[in-house]
């Protein structure tokens, strides 16, 4: 018998073994959770016939209690017990996916056994196999054969790794194994990277690679920054992260609703939403800066989501100044004139007035200004005036215990019923308070979009705010020419991020003080003013960052907006990397990618070969929409399950829609979507960022449409969300930036 085989026999007795005893644990899970249900109901039952026997109050509550109690502690066992029974079944069909014997120093080599979660005999505390987020675990993704080195709780252990070996096991059987020197193979990445995509995102535990784990594994930095090409992995390296994060909670004491992952839209949050599931974690908290926006803000001012705004760039005739005024809303300079315009509001636009009840003053306005810039512990502005506001209301106690008799004694006097009395005497006093809070109302109150909306319409103002300030010569113009779209029913989305950075700097915050680590997402999309928005939000937190500046679109790619995060986010400990090697698309799609990249940094492509990108001309738009319709069929007969029709507008998305929606079943894919179908869906470039597809379709690439740089960005965005096939069907002249890469070979023209 061949080694292989030999190998192979042993391992298939080992898998039975494993499975005989995940298949006891289901059993007797299964009769533990009927027993525990049994004494919930019965528990239940007897906490309401026991507690109607007492008639006396305190006696029912004591006895009550001591069932609640119980009720607690059997409700959390019988919890965990069914977790426990749903893990174990989700582990039958397949209880580990690799191996590596390990020889600490001075000990016997042991076979370990890497998994989606510890499988361990509680009777003879043998591990049958660990949890991939085990810190030894770390050996597998990271070492090859020869001295390997974790990180254990109690220091670090050193030995020798004497074998690699990886399982392909699928209900329950062990098809084959194969051995391996570092990490994952490429055999198994490959077979993982050639399925079709599904239509949310799913967990990388089998294929995690070494320079991926050393990001999900860090434990060391308060602000993690992960600069990745895309399809580098980035988010659902996030996703694998606060998974390890969850599992480590016994060092970090990290809880599912501490964590929070700021996503650049619901679609996309729907889309990552299966991975932390799939891993055995509850799912998190995801928002987006709307979402934040909205908390704050309720229904008293509406924001316009970032969809919005990038449609409004992309299809504006005045893109360029466009662009300019949104980078100047969201600079660090625009940032300073916020804070001198808070300043500005504390000393000049609340205008104290003297307080009076019932003509007799309480406090005059000069003392109640001095009182209110008289800030030793730094509270903000809001707080301060609620502060007075509690201050006079207890002032005018002594006055409204004098004004109660005074009044009583008119009443009386009157002549009324004893019982009108009272009544009437509360109204008095009322009226006296009400017209106390009409006093206090006139400067106690800020009004957030009056303060912001002040720099747009007094220019001797802003250039006080602005002097000095590194500013475009043209800086007040920019916010006279946007003043008319700033309306509190529909306010422009950079606007929106401008007063909600006012609104927590005037008023405090303390509505996200349990988070402890945020996960930002598409991190080249935002400008300075988010983050210094992020760390007003969020104290004290550890930060995961992601993003790709190649896939930036409304502004210029630059990787100075990760230096800006450190900057102003301002972490104890920060930590920038980078991640190159893209493994969502073909060798072939990657090429043209590379092409389209803004940067020179080389990408490196995964070698999974398939049909290179295709370009195809039709003669006219009834040619143009008879190719695309052939071509998603053409992508279905190869046995593509999604495919995304791609065009560079809304109004283009509507206009594709209603010429092929006869002859294609598709759908179109919109902002306010938060379920992502699978089949055919049709939608703007921009909307596509961050996920994918098997095939994709790129509606009239033509030189009419992409000819400017930020065209180009676009472009590149398309091309990457393609795993399996890419086209460009175009009438007319061909992208200047696609016919570039014609000639360098990485695109069929048909």
């Amino acid at each position: 018998m061949s080694e292989y085989k030999t190998a192979l026999e042993e391992e298939k007795k080992y898998l039975e073994r494993v499975t005989e005893f995940l298949e006891e644990q289901i059993q007797g899970c299964g009769i533990d959770i009927k027993g525990q249900r049994k004494n919930l109901v019965d528990i239940r039952r007897e906490m309401y016939t026991e507690g109607s026997r007492y008639t006396d109050e305190m006696d029912r509550m004591a006895e009550l209690n001591q069932y609640i109690t119980m009720e607690a502690v059997e409700s959390s066992q019988y919890k965990h017990k069914l977790e426990t029974l749903k893990k174990y079944e989700k582990m039958i069909d397949k209880p580990y996916f690799g191996r590596f014997d390990f020889a600490e120093e001075g000990e016997e080599k042991e076979s370990i056994y890497v998994g989606y979660h510890n499988i361990m005999n509680d009777d003879t505390y043998e591990v049958l196999a660990y949890d991939w987020r085990a810190p030894i675990a770390s050996v597998f993704y990271r070492s090859e054969l020869g001295p390997a080195k974790y990180i254990a709780p109690y220091g670090e252990i050193e030995g020798e790794v004497s074998l690699k070996r990886q399982y392909e096991i699928k209900k329950g059987e062990l098809e084959y194994f194969f051995d391996c020197s570092l990490t994952i193979t490429d055999e198994l990445l490959q077979q993982a990277l050639g399925k079709n995509t599904s239509s949310k995102m799913k967990n990388i535990v089998e294929t995690i690679q070494k320079e991926q784990d050393q990001i999900i594994r860090d434990r060391e930095n308060d602000l993690l920054i992960v600069q990745g090409v895309a399809g580098s992995g980035k988010t659902s390296i996030a996703m694998h992260r606060v998974a390890f994060l969850l599992y480590d909670r016994l060092e970090s004491g990290l809880t599912h609703n501490q964590i929070m992952i700021l996503s650049p839209n619901h679609l996309f949050g729907e889309y990552i939403s299966n991975v932390l599931p799939e891993l055995g974690e509850e799912d998190v908290a995801h928002f987006t800066v709307e979402d934040i926006f909205e908390k704050y803000f309720g229904n008293h001012l509406r924001i316009r989501n970032r969809n919005s705004q990038m449609e409004y760039i992309i299809g504006s005739k005045h893109r360029q100044k466009v662009r300019e005024t949104i980078a100047f809303k969201g600079s660090k300079a625009y940032i300073e004139l916020l804070d001198r315009l808070v300043d500005y509001c504390e000393t000049h636009m609340i205008k104290f007035t003297d307080i009076y009840y019932d003509k007799e003053i309480v406090v005059d306005k000069d003392t109640l200004k001095k009182d209110f810039l008289d800030n030793a512990i730094n509270m903000s502005i809001v707080k301060r005036l609620n502060r007075i506001e509690r201050i006079i209301l207890e002032k005018i106690k002594p006055l409204e215990k004098e004004k109660r008799k005074e009044v009583l004694e008119e009443i009386e006097a009157s002549g009324a019923y004893a019982f009108e009395e009272e009544r009437r005497c509360k109204e008095v006093l009322n009226e006296f308070r009400q017209e106390v809070f009409n006093q206090l109302n006139r400067f106690i109150r800020v009004n957030i979009f009056f303060v912001y909306k002040r720099m747009f319409t007094d220019e001797k103002l802003f250039n006080q705010l602005a002097k000095g300030l590194d500013m475009p010569y043209n800086a007040f113009q920019m916010m006279r020419y946007s003043l008319r779209a700033l309306r509190p029913e529909c306010i422009p989305y950079e606007d929106g991020v401008a007063l909600l950075y006012l609104k927590l700097k005037i008023e405090g915050t303390n509505l996200y003080q349990g988070i402890r680590q945020v996960v930002i997402d598409e991190a080249q999309d935002y400008y300075p003013i988010h983050y210094k928005v992020f760390g007003e939000l969020f104290k004290g937190v550890q930060y995961t960052v992601l993003g790709d500046v190649c896939q930036t679109i409304e502004k210029e790619a630059s990787h100075t907006i990760y230096d800006d995060a450190i900057e102003l986010l301002n972490p104890k400990r920060a930590l920038k990397l980078e991640l190159n090697k893209s493994y969502r698309s073909s060798y072939e799609i990657n090429q043209l990618a590379m092409n389209l990249r803004e940067d020179q940094k080389a990408c490196i492509a995964i070698e999974r070969h398939e049909e290179a990108p295709l370009m195809q001309k039709a003669n006219n738009e009834e040619d143009l929409n008879e190719k695309i319709v052939n071509q998603v069929k053409a992508y279905k007969a190869a046995g593509l399950e999604s495919i995304a029709i791609l065009c560079k507008t809304k109004g283009e998305v509507h206009e594709a829609y209603e010429a092929l929606k006869d002859q294609l079943e598709l759908s179109i894919l919109s902002s306010d979507d938060t379920i992502l179908e699978k089949g055919i869906l049709i939608m703007p470039i921009y909307m596509a960022k961050g996920l994918e597809y098997d095939g994709v379709v790129v509606y009239d690439a033509n030189a009419e449409r992409y000819k400017e740089a930020f065209d180009k960005q676009l472009l590149y965005i398309a091309t990457t969300r393609a795993l399996h096939r890419l086209s460009f069907i175009y009438k007319g002249q061909i992208s200047p930036f696609l016919e570039e890469a014609i000639k360098k070979g990485s695109i069929d023209k048909a």
